[in-house]
Order: structure tokens, then C-alpha cells, then sequence
């Protein structure tokens, strides 16, 4: 059997200002035409298919072309909901999306109410699959348990979704392939960078040790940076097709191709993504953007540091200008050795004093005296409430 993991597209997302759903429309043509060609018989979608729960009309369209176009080639697909989709809608869709081989699960379910999916492949194999979409805090966890000692609700969790899986994993059979597909948060994994702190805090986070030793595959979402975690069966994280912030600038975005046979180990070989626009970072001083300005064009999505002698209001214009790719400007100052280092200097410094330090490291001149006393003045009026 020929199955292929991916996740956490994001599709609709809006980064800086910019949309990035052409992009992805890029990547997952040619992922389809990759699953067509090569005939995989099983997609594991692990979760995040859309940034929001509301997702624009485009990035729908986008999606659902994609699965109907490699379920008329036979492709069979099994997507779970992320914590960024809407698990009640991704569920209404599925009923129709069905049609074209897509099962979906949008929450945690028990093996008999379609926790534990069956498919039957083109050629007669049968695979069993664990779906674990997103499970929040608030499933898991009670409210007392929540102002009870600090360790006790993340231990509920961890807990928690150790008894989902092995419900789930209690109902495969020795003669299926077996595979898991979850969207959560597992201890030691590497975070990318882009991922939403609030959701990945260490503290509510699934134990390796949880991972049953009877799956031969674990198919993860929720963490966007491709690595194998280690676990009891081989477990791996993705990741998402696009570098979404510059925290992932150079790290190659991977999908994973997984050849499985009910009573063999699994192979599992990663296969870069193609049509992503890659994100870069790049320095100089203005003259010198000028220069390599051509070159800079054709890298990407841009970070621009540019180094400043003196302050320039109008630097991001200037560096947009020549680089229309720039997504972020960040001016890097150069220091003068008569300005004072404000930090340095808070510990006993009057409010006066430090007011006149910010003043003049700010505008580069020292602040008039009027100025001063008119500080003075408005801090006595805080001062005395």
C-alpha cells in the first residue's frame, strides 16, 4: 500500500499583508499530480487544512478541487481537523466530499462512532486508521482541575489523549495495515517558529510513551517543522508545505511517502514540495541592496535589515521601492558613541534625566529646556493622582 502524509496547509492565510493562497494552490497541484502519477492509494491529511474556521471562498475552492480531482484518479484520502479548522464544518463537508474518497473526522470519536476508519484499497489491502483530530484543553480538562495544582491539568490531558489512542489502537487487527493520524502536540518535538504559541505550550502536550506500539505508522500534524519524533512505531511530523514566518527561512518543506504491508515495517522515504515561494534574509546598506538588488528580486519573500547612519522615516519605502519583495523592513541603526545607552544608565538615574537620555536618542539632539520643566510638570500632576 502507498500512502503519503501531509499537513498543516493553512490555506486562506494572510501573512504580513500577504495572501499566499497561489502559492499553495502551486504546491498542491503538484502534489496531486504526484499522487496520480505515482498511484498512491491513501492520503493522511493530519489537520490545519485552513487557517480559520471561517476560510474565504477561494481557499474552499482550492481545497476541494484538490480532492476531487485525486479522488477521480482513485486516490482515497483521510483528513482530520486542526485546531484552525472548524471541526463541525469539516464534517458537514465530508458528507459530500465522500463522494470523492475523502473521509473526515472533525472530533475525537470512539472506535464504533468513526474514531477508527476502515478503507479497501484498488487492490484489495485494507488499512485501519486511527483519527485523533485536535482535542482542546477544555475536552480533556475540567475547570477544577484547571485551578488545582500546577501539574494536575496538564497531567489530565496528557493523560486523556494516551486513553484516546489506546481505545482506538485496541480495535486494529494483525492482517490490516494500521496507521494513526493525529493533530497535537508532542513532548520533545522541534517547533518551527510559526506555529500559535497559545496552542503548542509545552505544558498541554501528548508523551511519546502514549504512542501505541501496535501502529506502524503515525502520521502528526499540529508542529510545522518535518522531523521523526521518537517513539514505539515510526512517528513523524509533516510539516507544512509553505515556510510560513521566517523562523523556517532555509528549512526544506517535506511530504512523506510511506510503502506499508500489514505484516512488514513500513519504509518511509520525504519528498520535497515543489511551487513554494521561499522566504529569505538579507543585509546591507542602502547602496549595496542597490547593487545585489537585482539578484535580491528572484529570492523570495524578503527580510531586509539595512543599515542606517543616521534615522530615516522613510527607509521601508525606499527598500520597497527597489525590492517589491521585501515583506518586512527592519532599519539597524548605526550607534553614535556620544549617544547614551538609556538601559544601561536606569538603575538611580532621576525621571528627568532618563526623559532628556530618550529624548536625545531619539531625535539625536538634546531636548530643550522648556521641554524639560513641561515633563517636570505633567509628572508632579500624575504624581499627585
Amino acid at each position: 500500500m502507498r500512502i503519503v502524509h501531509t499537513s498543516d496547509w493553512h490555506a486562506g492565510r494572510l501573512w504580513k499583508n500577504l495572501n499566499r493562497l497561489p502559492e499553495l494552490g502551486a504546491v498542491l497541484d503538484n502534489l496531486a499530480a504526484f499522487l496520480v502519477r505515482e498511484r498512491i492509494d491513501l492520503l493522511l491529511m493530519s489537520g490545519d487544512v485552513f487557517d480559520s474556521v471561517g476560510p474565504s471562498a477561494e481557499a474552499e475552492r482550492m481545497v476541494f478541487t484538490f480532492f476531487r480531482r485525486i479522488g477521480s484518479a482513485g486516490v482515497q484520502t483521510v483528513v482530520i481537523a486542526g485546531n484552525h479548522d472548524h471541526a463541525a464544518r469539516l464534517e458537514a463537508w465530508g458528507t459530500l466530499a465522500e463522494l470523492v474518497g475523502v473521509r473526515s473526522v472533525g472530533l475525537p470519536r470512539r472506535c464504533d462512532d468513526g474514531g477508527l476508519l476502515e478503507i479497501a484499497t484498488r487492490n484489495g489491502e485494507r488499512a485501519q486508521i486511527a483519527a485523533v483530530p485536535f482535542a482542546s484543553v477544555g475536552r480533556l480538562v475540567s475547570a477544577m482541575d484547571v485551578t488545582a495544582a500546577a501539574n494536575v491539568a496538564p497531567q489530565k490531558y496528557a493523560d486523556g489523549m494516551q486513553r484516546i489512542l489506546e481505545h482506538l489502537a485496541n480495535g486494529f487487527q494483525p492482517n490490516a495495515v494500521r496507521l494513526i493520524v493525529a493533530h497535537t502536540h508532542l513532548a520533545n518535538a522541534v517547533l518551527a517558529g510559526s506555529e500559535r504559541k497559545v496552542h503548542v505550550g509545552e505544558e498541554w502536550a501528548m508523551m511519546p510513551q502514549a504512542i501505541p506500539d501496535t501502529a506502524q505508522y503515525v502520521a502528526l500534524g499540529h508542529i510545522h517543522r518535518h522531523q521523526r519524533v521518537e517513539a514505539s512505531a515510526p512517528t513523524f511530523y509533516a510539516g507544512s508545505p509553505l515556510q510560513l514566518d521566517f523562523g523556517e527561512v532555509g528549512e526544506i518543506k517535506q511530504f512523506l511517502l510511506i510503502e506499508a504491508a500489514a505484516h512488514l515495517p513500513v519504509r518511509v522515504q520525504a519528498i520535497p514540495y515543489e511551487g513554494a515561494v521561499p522566504l529569505a534574509d538579507v543585509s546591507g546598506t542602502l547602496q549595496e541592496l542597490e547593487h545585489e538588488a537585482e539578484r535580491y528580486r528572484t529570492r523570495g519573500h524578503l527580510r531586509v535589515k539595512v543599515q542606517l547612519e543616521q534615522r530615516d522615516p522613510d527607509i521601508a519605502r525606499k527598500v520597497r521601492q527597489l525590492l517589491p519583495n521585501a515583506v518586512v523592513v527592519i532599519a539597524d541603526e548605526a550607534r553614535s558613541d556620544d549617544v547614551v545607552d538609556v538601559q544601561r544608565l536606569v538603575a538611580g538615574a532621576a525621571p528627568r534625566d532618563l526623559y532628556a537620555m530618550y529624548y536625545r536618542k531619539e531625535h539625536g539632539r538634546d531636548a530643550d529646556p522648556r521641554l524639560l520643566t513641561a515633563f517636570d510638570e505633567l509628572r508632579d500632576i500624575v504624581a499627585e493622582g
